[in-house]
């Protein structure tokens, strides 16, 4: 933080902040302590302080109203207080890292207090609500892996879908027939038939159960679509057979365009 008085820099302050505290908070923490400064100024006489920050989210959250997290509330009360003390106070926005001279020196005061090792100097260590809900997000998604990979269950879609952080992140076609494919349920011969419903699992190739794995990379009536599917992968450096993680992570359009041309009613 920089204090000018008619352009002349008349005091530095450093803060250093708990390792988990945000960027955001930083900003913050500096108009606090700069607001805080202001009462021991020498020159009493001009009380109308402008506050500059490179941080147009800070100043958004002064703005709005409806924004109560604990050090924005701190910097309003005290802006409040300085009011009726006769202060007048603005905020204003510069551009970081373009040679404005107060900003570059409160950057420097900034990695200084940041690089300072000492607990003791530390003048703020409320976690950021964003952090907490960041991390039990984490811990709840390794522990969704790991039920995940213990599961006896659901192999087949497993085997498509290993990592549970990449499927939630990853926008599929939901149709029957790429559903039918990935899952395992519904549409082909090896699972009509485990409820009786068609009298054997066999694929009309007569080359193997029809299965997701057979029609896939076996099935000799999907050859041409197979083949379209074989290009565009080799194409792009990668090698055939692929796996079946690598055909939804790497190459899904052309893997969704092979299975929304399999006729699941020709195949029975």
């Amino acid at each position: 933080m920089a204090i000018y008085m008619d352009k002349i820099l008349v005091r530095q302050c450093k803060y250093r902040l708990q390792d988990c505290c945000s960027n955001n908070q930083a900003e913050q923490i500096a108009i606090l302590k700069s607001l805080d400064q202001l009462p021991t100024l020498a020159d009493q006489n001009s009380r109308t302080v402008v506050i500059y920050t490179d941080s147009k989210v800070t100043l958004s959250l002064l703005k709005n109203n409806s924004i109560h997290s604990f050090v924005i509330e701190e910097i309003r009360n005290k802006v409040w207080h300085l009011t009726m003390q006769n202060w007048s106070i603005h905020f204003g926005w510069v551009k970081a890292h373009t040679g404005i001279e107060g900003n570059d020196v409160a950057d420097k005061l900034a990695k200084e207090a940041a690089q300072d090792s000492d607990e003791r100097n530390t003048v703020y260590d409320r976690i950021p609500t964003t952090t907490f809900a960041t991390e039990l997000k984490m811990e709840g998604l390794i522990k969704w892996q790991r039920q995940w990979e213990s599961t006896e269950k659901e192999a087949l879609y497993r085997s498509f879908f290993p990592m549970v952080q990449q499927r939630l992140k990853m926008k599929i076609p939901i149709t029957p027939e790429f559903t039918a494919i990935v899952t395992g349920h519904g549409k082909k011969k090896s699972y009509l038939h485990r409820f009786k419903l068609t009298d054997n699992p066999m694929c009309p190739s007569n080359e193997g159960e029809q299965s997701s794995e057979h029609l896939i990379y076996e099935c000799k009536i999907l050859e041409f679509q197979r083949s379209s599917l074989k290009q565009h992968i080799t194409a792009g450096g990668g090698a055939w057979p692929t796996t079946k993680s690598d055909l939804v992570a790497k190459y899904l359009n052309a893997f969704s365009q092979f299975v929304k041309y399999i006729d699941f009613n020709k195949l029975q």
